[in-house]
């Protein structure tokens, strides 16, 4: 755990999260590093338990906060040695294999695709998805055991596996412009990376991608204890006036899939529907983002099992912001029904609408 040497008094500080929903939330929340005490430091909450921080690459402390319906909770900064905490979230580079970026936290793992993969003419445009059914990194292992000990992570071992299908699609929830024909403009694989921060509580990395005449930098932030990913996009030299964020639609189950006002979601059948064991993958994106639209948009031809895409669709104009959430699950992991990822993604509209407010008081 990073600590922030900051020029202020050493004292205590009291940071104050109120909840304008009428539920019960359990979210990490950010304050600003300069407006604490000197580190080292200790976070409890009203009861006196010590609770996880993390400082950021930006100048944030990070930790969980729990707050009831519309309600307010507190929590103080005080001197001493924060306990160890464990790593909930991981991500690493992976030249060895084509040069793969994979991210995870206790929910899922993601894995996109670098420049060894594009120029050996892979066409993986979205992000793929690893399904978990433990709440532990398991990134690390898999890829070694791939790599070096040749034991496949397309089988689960007791944990999850690789059973998505991206191909030359959005995949689990990537972005593409829209041109002025109205079609989507698909990216590559990355350009550049960068780890920003790697744990124990956020992995942020950020990912540049060169395609269709522009360029795309995106900023992917995923907290321990959310199914969803917070991306940040910037479009640069795009003849298009709007951004799709999406998730791929499989055969054999086309229809199930969900639009709502602000979401999108999709019972995907796996790479091997009806295969024994292998379970369904839930994905979905949740776009807050002003004059946001959702639908269905067919591929102009289908793509192996691909028949299109579910969107959400919002304006864009060069030079500001694309901020969305994406995420996953699976059937034998944190969320066992469709229903109830589709719950979660309209939960998390309904969070996005009415954010949890952080004071620090001195």
């Amino acid at each position: 755990m990073g600590m922030p040497y900051i020029k202020a008094e050493d004292q205590s500080a009291r940071i104050i999260v109120s909840n304008p929903l009428p539920q019960p939330r359990t979210e990490m929340v950010e304050v600003e590093a300069s407006s604490l005490p000197v580190a080292p430091f200790v976070i409890r909450d009203s009861r006196g338990s010590e609770l996880p921080w993390q400082l950021t690459h930006d100048g944030k402390v990070i930790f969980p906060a729990t707050v009831g319906p519309s309600g307010e909770a507190s929590y103080t900064v005080a001197p001493g040695k924060p306990a160890p905490v464990d790593e909930r979230v991981y991500a690493a580079f992976y030249p060895e294999r084509v040069d793969d970026m994979a991210w995870e936290n206790d929910y899922a793992a993601y894995r996109a695709y670098g420049p060894a993969f594009g120029a050996s003419g892979g066409a993986a445009y979205g992000y793929d998805v690893f399904t978990k059914s433990t709440t532990r990194p398991v990134v690390p292992e898999r890829y070694f055991k791939e790599l070096v000990q040749k034991v496949s992570y397309h089988t689960d071992h007791g944990d999850g596996m690789d059973v998505y299908d991206v191909g030359p699609t959005l995949g689990g929830g990537a972005t593409a412009p829209l041109g002025r024909d109205g079609n989507l403009i698909f990216p590559g694989a990355f350009s550049e990376w960068k780890i920003l921060d790697n744990g124990p509580l956020r992995t942020t990395i950020e990912l540049v991608y060169n395609y269709g005449g522009g360029k795309e930098t995106r900023l992917i932030t995923l907290d321990a204890g959310t199914p969803f990913n917070h991306t940040e996009c910037r479009f640069e030299g795009f003849d298009a006036d709007s951004v799709a964020a999406g998730v791929v639609i499989h055969k054999p189950t086309a229809e199930e899939y969900v639009t709502g006002a602000d979401y999108v979601a999709f019972n995907d059948p796996t790479t091997a529907p009806g295969g024994r064991g292998v379970g369904r993958i839930y994905v979905g994106v949740v776009n807050a983002q002003p004059g946001v639209t959702t639908r269905y948009m067919p591929l102009p031809a289908p793509k192996g099992k691909a028949t299109g895409h579910a969107v959400t669709v919002a304006p864009y104009s060069e030079g500001s912001e694309y901020s969305y959430y994406w995420g996953s699950s699976w059937n034998k992991g944190r969320f066992m029904t469709f229903d109830s990822w589709v719950n979660a993604l309209e939960d998390m509209s309904r969070r996005l609408r009415a954010p949890m407010k952080v004071k620090v008081e001195r």
